[in-house]
């Protein structure tokens, strides 16, 4: 690997990368050492801090890795045909992956993604060197400090497998990616895709465990509600402070879990994704910790009063206090003429016949120039004025509850569909759309729960990966795409493979 450079960004402690292969450290007088900023148990809370606005940054989940990269291949979007001639959106959903913008954008998400691993290496290497005398909150804070990092670098190096490497489903297990675990390590190997799965599995269960006291025992309140996981008018109630606040924003237990059933699913492993799956359900059916948005949260007819979030299931987001405006000078840039928004692909296909779902009733939008666009991200003139709802607008989806219930079902489809369709029900009610019928085939289950989950994934980045999963064609909404050869992006071009 070529990619990596260091440089210490004063406080944010954000490492960039290049094409160099040594690494090496600038400290100018105005930036801060790594032996510095870990001094005292106050920098690695900075350095954490950096690690999640990397995370938010528009080369990762501010933008390619939600609702603009990722969801362009996943054929959420519908630009005119005339614009998608000339702009990378074009290139992007045509899977041309050799176009120019294309791999410049490739190239920025490998980069960010191993910047992102790199911050997450020093912090762990230093802070599991620490007595948990050090830190202000001892052993629970060491703990959800080398948790959060290890979660993280689990989740980044999971979404550049399901990028660059073929899902386990085709049989290839030939090294695609590497799985990077220590800092300093300049050409580090590329894996099989099954020891990388295996890798990202063991720091997940050291993440689940060493977040789970905080999460479920010591500060539980801040995980009970939506209010108390994302409202910053309640940190003050955090045992430790408000760094030990936000944890909807922040890798936590539930959040692990959830996301190790996400990995073992996509593993071809549904039965122990089903189990912890499962884990997560209980925080839902018997803690009643996570509910989903009731219909009179996105009704309103002033859409800027709509939580378009739906953060009330929300497992894990990050946070881009920017966003609207990233969102929106996105959209102006590529769309201008389509009325400065991008129009959902095939909605009212993807909706047909069950249009009071809320997800096309509330969350697909019109004005007098577009028609048919996600709301979602659509920009708010005063998110400070919405003081009931403006901690939701920020917020960048990971991983929700009904991704959870979509993985539950898809296993009991084989085992006892009767739940399965009960379960799905649950989720369906929840979002205002038809039930499933209790005489559905499996087959006909499944196809019933994938497009649901289509619907559910739109302009968030999911759907390219539910579709490449499964080694299907990929639904737009109308037809299927047949994706012989397009489900896998190219390395950038800097990047090496050292065997």
């Amino acid at each position: 690997m070529k990619t990596y450079k260091n440089i210490l960004l004063s406080v944010l402690f954000l490492f960039s990368l290049s094409s160099c292969s040594d690494w090496f450290e600038v400290t100018p007088e105005n930036e801060i050492s790594k032996e510095d900023l870990f001094a005292t148990y106050d920098g690695y809370r900075t350095a954490l801090n950096g690690i999640y606005r990397n995370l938010s940054g528009e080369a990762l989940y501010g933008n390619n890795l939600s609702w603009g990269f990722i969801s362009f291949l996943g054929q959420n979007y519908n630009p005119t045909s005339w614009i998608a001639m000339y702009d990378v959106s074009g290139s992007v959903m045509n899977y041309d992956y050799e176009n120019a913008d294309v791999k410049r954008v490739t190239q920025a998400i490998w980069e960010a993604a191993f910047n992102t691993v790199a911050n997450c290496n020093v912090l762990i290497q230093n802070a599991e060197q620490q007595g948990n005398d050090f830190f202000y909150e001892g052993e629970n804070e060491r703990n959800i400090l080398i948790g959060e990092a290890k979660g993280i670098r689990a989740l980044v190096h999971f979404d550049m497998l399901r990028l660059f490497a073929p899902a386990p489903v085709t049989g290839d297990d030939a090294a695609y990616v590497p799985y990077v675990s220590k800092y300093l390590t300049s050409h580090p190997t590329h894996l099989p895709t099954s020891v990388v799965l295996d890798s990202i599995i063991h720091d997940l269960k050291q993440a689940q465990k060493l977040l789970a006291y905080n999460d479920t025992l010591y500060n539980l309140d801040m995980m009970k509600s939506a209010s108390m996981r994302f409202d910053g008018n309640v940190t003050s109630t955090a045992k430790g402070g408000d760094f030990f606040a936000y944890r909807g924003t922040r890798m936590n237990y539930v959040a692990a879990t959830a996301l190790l059933a996400r990995v073992y699913q996509y593993k071809g492993d549904k039965a122990t994704a089903y189990e912890y799956a499962k884990e997560v359900y209980r925080f839902y059916n018997e803690k009643t910790w996570y509910g989903f948005t009731p219909e009179n949260n996105i009704s309103n007819t002033n859409v800027e009063f709509r939580r378009c979030k739906l953060f009330e299931d929300i497992l894990l987001a990050f946070y881009n206090t920017n966003i609207y405006e990233v969102y929106d000078n996105y959209i102006r840039a590529h769309f201008y003429w389509l009325g400065n928004y991008c129009p959902i692909k095939n909605s009212t296909n993807l909706f047909a016949g069950d249009e009071q779902d809320f997800r096309y009733r509330y969350l697909i939008g019109s004005n007098t120039t577009s028609t048919g666009f996600s709301l979602k991200w659509v920009p708010v003139k005063d998110v400070s004025a919405l003081w009931n709802v403006q901690y939701q607008y920020p917020l960048l989806p990971v991983m929700r509850m009904s991704e959870v219930f979509y993985i539950m079902s898809e296993y009991l489809a084989d085992h006892n569909l009767t739940e399965a369709i009960s379960i799905l029900n649950t989720l369906k009610r929840a979002r205002g759309a038809d039930e499933v019928g209790t005489s559905l085939t499996r087959d006909a289950f499944l196809e019933v729960l994938y497009n649901d989950a289509t619907r559910e994934f739109i302009a968030e980045g999911q759907t390219f990966y539910l579709y490449k999963r499964l080694n299907r064609s990929m639904y737009n909404g109308e037809y299927p795409i047949d994706m012989t050869g397009k489900y896998v992006i190219p390395l950038p071009d800097s990047e090496s493979i050292t065997q």
